[in-house]
C-alpha cells in the first residue's frame, strides 16, 4: 500500500518498517499503549488488513468521532532522555549477569511484540509450538486468501524438472478449487437455510460464511501465507531464533534471521548470542537416519478418504481418588499417599457427593481448580486433518509432538462438499495432490510439507494434564467450532468417561446441534457489539 508522507511519518514512529518485504513481512510495534497494542494483535483474525494499516483505520474512527481528520495530529519524534542515559549501563548489566552468568530470568523481564506476516502455514505451526509465548493468527475461518500468496521453496524450484513442476501443481489445482468452492458452498448453504423470520442478517450471513470456509479450507496448503502477531521474552525469543536458523527449510532460517535482526534493535545485548546450534542441525540429519535405519520412518499409503481417530495411550488408574487427594493436599498437613488412601476408602456415592459439593459454585466462566493438574495426565493419539490441528496446536499448555506432514494417511472429505455436489471433484483433485506431493517428499521430506494440504489426516500425539483435558473439552466440543476438532474433543471425553466417570460428569461438554450453536454465539457476539458500541457513543 502506498502511504502519503504525512502517513509514513506516523507510522515510523510506532512500526519500524513501513514498507514491507513481499515474504516475512516482519516488524517491531513499538511506542504504542498497550491496550491499543493488544487490541491490534487481536484483529488480525479477523481482517485481511496489516497491522499498519489496521492502525491507521482505527486512528482515523477513533478521530472521525471527535470531528478531526489524521492530519490534525502532531508528528513530533521524541528522544526518551532516561533511555539514553541508561542505555549503555543496562547494556552492560545484562550482558554480565543474563548473558555471562547465565540469569535467564533478567531475559524474560525484557518483552518484545512483533508482527509477522507473509509467511507460510508451515513455518507457523513450527513457532507456534513454543509453549511461552502469546500468539494471535489470522483465521481461515473469517479470511478467503488469495492466490498469489504462496511460498514457494527455494531449494525446490532450484531443482526443477518434474519435482518443481509437481510442487507448483498442488498448490495451482488445490487452490483453484479452493476459490471455486468457496463461493458454490456458501450459495449452496444460503439455499438450504435460508434467513428465517426474527434471525439478523450480519450474524446469519457470518455463520453461513465461516461453515462455507470451514469446509474450503481443507484444500489450502502449508504453502499459503498467513500473518500473525507474537509476544515473547528475550530468553524465548532467542530460542525460537536459534530453532529457526537450525531448521533444514530455507524459509524458516530466513524468518529467524529477520525476527532476529526486528528484535535486536531493542533488545541489542539479550539476542546477541542467538546463532545456529550445531546440536539442533545434528538432529535434524541424524534421527532420519535412524529412522530408515529402524525400519519405522514410512507408514503404509493410503491415499485416497479416510476418516480420523483418536485413541487413548495412557492414562492414571486411580485418577478419580488422586484428584480428591489433590483438591484436599493444601488445606491438609497429611502426606499425598495417605489422601489417597483416605479418598480410596469411600464409597462411590461419597466420593461422588463430595465433589459435587466443592465444584457446585462453579461458574459457566470459572477455571478448573488448579489442584486438578495433580493427577497424571492423559496421553492420546490422534489422527486428524491439519487444518483442525492448526487450531487444537493453540493448546500449548500440554505437551504435543505432530510428525512431518505427509499425504500417505488419506484425507477427510467435509461432509458440506458432499452435500453440495463437490465431492468428486474434491477427492480427484486431493488424490492427485497425494501422488505429487509424495514424489516431492522423497527428495525433499522437509519442503513436501509445504505441499501436503489442510485435509490429509496427519499423526498427533497430546499430552494433557486432567485438568487442561477438561479444559480442551469443554472449549473445543463448543457447536460454533470446527466439526473436525469438535469430533476430536468429543472422542476424548468418551475416552474419559470409561476410564474415570467421576471426573467426566463435571466436564460441561456441548453436544448440541452445530449450526445452530454457531448462529447463536455470532448472534450474540453481535449483540455484544452493539452494547460496547452504544456505550462508546454515550461515552
Amino acid at each position: 500500500m502506498a502511504y502519503s508522507d504525512f502517513e509514513r511519518r506516523l507510522l515510523e514512529t510506532y512500526f519500524s518498517v513501513v514498507d514491507g518485504s513481499d515474504h516475512a513481512d516482519i516488524y517491531l510495534v513499538r511506542n504504542l499503549p498497550a491496550e491499543v497494542a493488544a487490541t491490534l494483535n487481536g484483529v488480525y483474525s479477523r481482517s485481511s488488513k496489516s497491522m499498519r494499516d489496521q492502525f491507521l483505520d482505527r486512528l482515523r474512527q477513533g478521530l472521525a468521532a471527535q470531528r478531526k481528520q489524521l492530519e490534525d495530529l502532531p508528528v513530533e519524534g521524541r528522544r526518551d532522555v532516561l533511555s539514553e542515559v541508561m542505555a549503555d549501563k543496562s547494556g552492560q548489566f545484562l550482558k554480565t549477569y543474563a548473558i555471562d552468568h547465565g540469569h535467564n530470568s533478567l531475559r524474560e523481564g525484557s518483552v518484545v511484540h512483533l508482527a509477522v506476516e507473509r509467511v507460510s502455514q508451515l513455518v507457523t505451526r513450527f513457532i507456534q509450538r513454543e509453549r511461552r509465548c502469546s500468539f494471535e493468527e489470522s483465521s481461515t475461518r473469517y479470511i478467503s486468501f488469495g492466490a498469489e500468496t504462496h511460498w514457494r521453496d527455494p531449494d525446490v524450484i532450484a531443482a526443477g524438472g518434474d519435482v518443481a513442476a509437481d510442487y507448483a501443481a498442488v498448490i495451482d489445482e488445490t487452490f483453484a478449487l479452493y476459490t471455486r468452492a468457496t463461493e458454490t458452498l456458501l450459495a449452496h448453504l444460503q439455499r438450504l437455510r435460508p434467513l428465517a423470520a426474527g434471525e439478523k442478517e450480519g450474524p446469519w450471513l457470518r455463520t453461513l460464511k465461516a461453515e462455507a470456509f470451514d469446509a474450503a479450507r481443507y484444500l489450502l496448503t502449508p504453502a499459503v501465507f498467513t500473518k500473525w502477531g507474537m509476544v515473547a521474552d528475550a530468553r524465548t525469543m532467542s530460542d525460537v531464533v536459534t530453532e529457526l536458523q537450525s531448521h533444514p527449510l530455507a524459509e524458516f532460517r530466513l524468518v529467524g534471521e529477520r525476527m532476529q535482526q526486528q528484535a535486536e534493535s531493542i533488545l541489542p545485548t539479550l539476542l546477541r548470542h542467538a546463532r545456529p546450534n550445531a546440536f539442533a542441525k545434528a538432529l535434524h540429519e541424524l534421527l532420519p537416519q535412524v529412522a530408515r535405519e529402524l525400519g519405522v520412518a514410512e507408514a503404509p499409503k493410503h491415499t485416497g478418504p479416510a476418516d480420523g481417530h483418536t485413541t487413548l495411550l495412557r492414562h492414571d488408574h486411580d485418577l478419580d481418588d488422586r484428584l480428591l487427594a489433590s483438591l484436599l493436599f493444601e488445606v491438609s498437613q497429611l502426606p499425598f499417599s495417605a489422601l489417597v488412601e483416605r479418598t480410596k476408602a469411600m464409597s462411590d456415592g461419597q466420593r461422588a457427593a463430595l465433589l459435587d459439593k466443592l465444584m457446585a459454585q462453579r461458574g459457566p466462566h470459572d477455571a478448573w481448580p488448579q489442584a486438578l493438574e495433580g493427577g497424571d495426565p492423559f496421553e492420546f493419539e490422534t489422527v486428524l486433518d491439519f487444518g483442525a490441528y492448526r487450531d487444537i496446536g493453540r493448546h500449548r499448555k500440554g505437551f504435543q509432538q505432530q510428525q512431518l506432514l505427509t499425504t500417505v494417511h488419506g484425507f477427510a472429505v467435509p461432509p458440506l462438499m458432499r452435500e453440495a455436489g463437490l465431492a468428486g471433484e474434491y477427492e480427484a483433485v486431493m488424490a492427485r495432490a497425494a501422488e505429487r506431493q509424495q514424489r516431492v517428499a522423497a527428495r525433499f521430506p522437509h519442503a513436501s510439507g509445504y505441499v501436503a494440504p489442510f485435509g490429509f489426516l496427519q499423526r498427533v500425539r497430546l499430552v494433557f494434564d486432567p485438568r487442561q483435558t477438561a479444559y480442551f473439552i469443554e472449549l473445543r466440543s463448543g457447536p460454533e467450532g470446527h466439526f473436525s476438532y469438535r469430533q476430536v474433543a468429543l472422542d476424548m471425553l468418551a475416552h474419559v468417561r470409561n476410564v474415570s466417570p467421576l471426573f467426566a460428569r463435571f466436564i460441561r461438554a456441548k453436544e448440541g446441534d452445530a449450526f445452530l450453536g454457531r448462529l447463536d454465539s455470532e448472534m450474540t457476539a453481535d449483540e455484544r457489539r452493539q452494547r460496547r458500541m452504544q456505550s462508546a457513543g454515550d461515552a
